[in-house]
């Protein structure tokens, strides 16, 4: 069972078209719904951030469509104790199902972002009669196969000043404090080398939210635990649903993670962008044109 509150419910679709606040026994999701049309259920990475650091650049696409952001639980505006029988995947996966019902959506499409990817694909094995088309954008190993690879590529992509800016920022009170302000700092440096242009992290919403910035930590760990032994690239073949795997030309993770996650799902789509981890910041366009292509050619 859960309630629905909404916070500012008279904006125009312009703008943040609804805010609002499902209830549930043991946590509360803070949601935000852009545009209109066919309904896209946003799965922000982590574990440990909330939905803000997509915006505004996943806004264009409510331009065609509803996107729904929301903060998965003890993130952001988003509730739950930090407790392992509160936040592990199971539950994580349920509060998509319960805000798509709370939402009065029938069958929508769920892009994830990240580590999100776990989420999501969770989700479409569960609920595949909810799901009409899952998107996975710049996701990341399933396993361990490409792991010295992406450490070699994340070697390369950081330089000297990173390297002392970082061991600054994780010795310093701050950091030790959880302080938003340290750990958004160091989101930027971490996040720079993931940038086709190291340049434009400054475009990155990265001011984190007190309760992200106190949460994130145990969060992370308590999802990652609870995922134990789980075999995703058995997992996948579940997944019979049609799956665009979204890659950035020049994301530290490797090309070869896309393109198996492409032959190990069923009906997987492989598009490549010319981006680094972020194409809604670096390639807008040619997102954009994945997704419209995609979806037309399900249509057809």
């Amino acid at each position: 069972m859960c309630l629905v509150s909404l916070i500012n419910p008279d904006l125009t679709s312009a703008q943040r078209a609804r805010q609002g606040i499902v209830t549930l026994e043991d946590a509360r999701l803070f949601y935000e719904v852009v545009g209109s049309g066919d309904p896209i259920f946003v799965v922000h990475g982590g574990p440990g951030l909330d939905h803000e650091y997509l915006q505004p650049g996943l806004d264009v696409l409510g331009r065609t469509n509803t996107v729904v952001y929301y903060d998965q639980r003890a993130m952001g505006r988003s509730t739950g104790d930090l407790d392992p029988s509160i936040i592990n995947l199971d539950t994580l996966v349920d509060d998509i199902e319960m805000l798509r019902q709370a939402l009065g959506y029938q069958r929508i499409n769920v892009l994830t972002h990240s580590s999100g990817m776990f989420i999501g694909l969770e989700y479409a094995s569960r609920h595949r009669e909810n799901v009409r088309t899952l998107i996975l954008m710049n996701p990341i190993d399933a396993g361990a196969e490409y792991r010295d690879q992406e450490a070699t590529r994340l070697r390369a992509a950081t330089t000297a000043e990173d390297s002392t800016e970082l061991s600054n920022l994780r010795g310093s009170e701050g950091f030790r404090a959880n302080d938003p302000g340290t750990l958004s700092q160091l989101n930027r440096v971490l996040f720079r080398r993931l940038l086709r242009d190291r340049e434009r992290i400054s475009e990155l919403s990265l001011d984190l939210a007190a309760t992200t910035a106190r949460n994130g930590e145990d969060v992370s760990r308590l999802v990652e635990l609870s995922m134990g032994e789980v075999d995703w690239w058995e997992k996948m073949l579940t997944v019979d649903i049609p799956t665009l795997v979204i890659h950035g030309r020049y994301d530290v993770v490797p090309s070869g993670v896309s393109r198996a996650l492409v032959d190990a799902l069923p009906e997987g789509r492989l598009s490549v962008l010319n981006s680094g981890h972020f194409p809604y910041l670096e390639d807008p366009d040619g997102l954009q044109s994945a997704l419209s292509g995609f979806f037309v050619e399900l249509s057809r």
